[in-house]
């Protein structure tokens, strides 16, 4: 596990500060534009969580909406970095790998890794309930779509994964210490920073919760394993990618113009897909990485 958290200054105040500010600059200054477009149509209503609601009040294209909602969390990574820049003395690379630059080839094949088990997924998925998906494909808006899911949503995860995986995990196992307890720990948290998701009420506590604690202490494990989180970035914004590309629905949290809207949900078959990829990609990376449970694992 990188351990860079122990460089620099890491009075408990700090991570205190550095959290609140990033909070009040992510989620309320970085809301203030999408608060504003929903206010002027007298769309606002802080109380819903049915994003296909939300839209069709809202009077924006769906492209629209997303920036909007990709702007707070872009935000919060700058903040973010800045914070832990100026309060902690540490770098962007202390804060994301235990190697000396960040390792963008390991993003890659997390990215592309990821993306061949959802493609898989999907293939599959629409074989076993092909009435489940309805073709939803619109040329301009798919191309523009693209190009925004491509620029914005590694900006999402990769606000998420420097915050969980990064400052959080080598900050819970530098009060711990113990990797693991902090793998758990951030993992959890990262479940129920999702808990509003509309998927959740969709879905129900049982189904969907499940699914968001996985992924948090899956990626952990990765990043423990890994010496770094490039890993746990790359598949996540290749499944945020993906899902706002391929597939969306009416309790989705990304409303998009994707190819697909899935008109029937399965919330059981999608926590046993989920455990399936995370599992396969665990394993293949195992194999591929020469991953072992020394603290010293590729460490280059």
């Amino acid at each position: 596990m990188f351990l860079k958290a122990r460089k620099g200054k890491n009075h408990f105040w700090r991570y205190f500060v550095t959290l609140f500010v990033v909070l009040i600059v992510s989620q309320l200054l970085g809301a203030l534009p999408l608060l504003t477009a929903l206010g002027q149509n007298g769309s606002l209503d802080v109380n819903s969580t049915d994003m296909g609601e939300l839209l069709a009040n809202s009077g924006l294209a769906e492209n629209t909406l997303l920036i909007l909602m990709m702007i707070p969390f872009a935000i919060g990574l700058l903040a973010l970095v800045g914070m832990v820049s100026v309060l902690h003395e540490r770098t962007f690379s202390d804060t994301t790998t235990g190697a000396n630059h960040f390792r963008w080839g390991r993003f890659f094949k997390g990215f592309g890794l990821w993306t061949m088990l959802m493609a898989l997924i999907l293939a599959v998925s629409s074989l076993i309930m092909p009435e489940a998906l309805v073709w939803n494909f619109e040329p301009r808006d798919f191309a523009i779509l693209l190009g925004i899911a491509l620029v914005f949503i590694p900006l999402q995860t990769g606000f998420e994964e420097v915050l969980f995986r990064g400052y959080l995990l080598q900050g819970f196992e530098l009060l711990t210490k113990n990797k693991w307890v902090s793998v758990v720990i951030t993992g959890v948290a990262f479940g129920l920073l999702h808990i509003a998701n509309p998927e959740v009420g969709a879905y129900g506590m049982a189904l969907a919760m499940p699914q968001y604690i996985f992924f948090g202490v899956l990626f952990g494990v990765m990043t423990v394993l890994d010496n770094g989180l490039e890993l746990a970035w790359g598949a996540h914004a290749a499944n945020n990618i993906f899902l706002a590309l391929f597939v969306t629905h009416e309790a989705s949290a990304l409303q998009t113009p994707a190819m697909f809207r899935a008109v029937e949900l399965d919330p059981v078959m999608d926590l046993i897909s989920l455990l399936f990829a995370g599992f396969v990609f665990l394993g293949i990376c195992w194999v591929w990485f020469g991953w072992t449970f020394k603290d010293d694992n590729n460490i280059v």
